[in-house]
């Protein structure tokens, strides 16, 4: 092949050996003219381009797809941050390359997320699906005012303005029961008070258990108590029950009852023994 047929061929205008020597100038600048065509044209896929003039359309044109949070598949174009740091999706198996929010999660798991044995706090549910039974002893585990977990406080130490009572005096204790089943639950029946029943009862309203929420104050770390009120402002919210505290009352209810029976059953055995 001669000099020039490839140029020929790409559709290029050729010299011969019989043109001016003196238009040479013009032939330089038609040549660089042709750098610069060939420059700035879109290559076709079969010549080793991309067919297309930005980056979006040589992705598709060559298969790819641009990497996103959102999923990992095949065949996609990694991205680098503006730090020049390359940028990863969550791994979905082993062997597959891990973002850093993603180790930062799992040594924060491992090391910063576990509470210490001098206690901590926990912003989120606690959930406890593996827990074990209770085989070497147990204490019922109560929810302090403050959001706490804590064991029951029955000493004296831990109590004020301690008073007997007359178990008659508090009335009647005995509220409905309803049948129901729970909002998120599996559709089975529940058995049961409801707070919001007990608490239009002057007599069952000191067994309610009502919503709080805690405030602290940033400048003494003091935290605060207080009720929630309903939307209109005025009543407080019940959350739940002191079923504890409301067994034991009509525990001490029935008692009383018994014992009273008891008594008069003794006097009329009494009255009708021979003298």
């Amino acid at each position: 092949m001669a000099n020039g047929d490839d140029a020929l061929a790409a559709g290029m205008d050729i010299l011969a050996g019989t043109d001016d020597r003196r238009n040479g100038w013009d032939e330089e600048n038609k040549t660089r003219d042709y750098i610069a065509q060939r420059t700035n044209a879109i290559t076709p896929l079969v010549k080793g381009g991309t067919g297309a003039d930005n980056a979006e359309a040589a992705r598709a044109n060559l298969g790819l797809v641009k990497w996103a949070s959102s999923a990992d598949a095949d065949g996609k174009v990694p991205m680098y941050h503006s730090g020049g740091r390359i940028a990863v999706a969550r791994p979905t198996s082993n062997g597959h390359a891990s973002d850093k929010e993603y180790v930062d999660d799992i040594y924060n798991l491992l090391n910063g997320n576990k509470l210490d044995k001098s206690g901590g706090t926990i912003t989120g549910s606690l959930f406890l699906p593996n827990a074990t039974p209770a085989t070497s002893g147990y204490a019922v585990a109560y929810v302090n005012g403050d959001g706490r977990l804590a064991k029951n406080a029955s000493s004296e130490r831990y109590k004020k303005h301690i008073s007997e009572i007359d178990p008659g005096a508090l009335g009647d204790i005995w509220p409905q029961l309803h049948r129901y089943q729970m909002r998120n639950g599996d559709g089975s029946w529940k058995y049961g008070y409801i707070a919001e029943r007990l608490a239009e009862s002057d007599d069952l309203r000191p067994f309610v258990v009502y919503r709080t929420e805690s405030t602290t104050d940033p400048e003494t770390g003091l935290t605060e108590v207080s009720l929630v009120l309903d939307r209109d402002g005025g009543d407080p919210v019940p959350e739940s029950i002191d079923f504890i505290a409301l067994l034991m009352a009509q525990n001490a209810q029935l008692h009383q009852a018994v014992d009273l029976l008891a008594q008069r059953l003794d006097a009329l055995e009494t009255r009708d023994e021979p003298a």
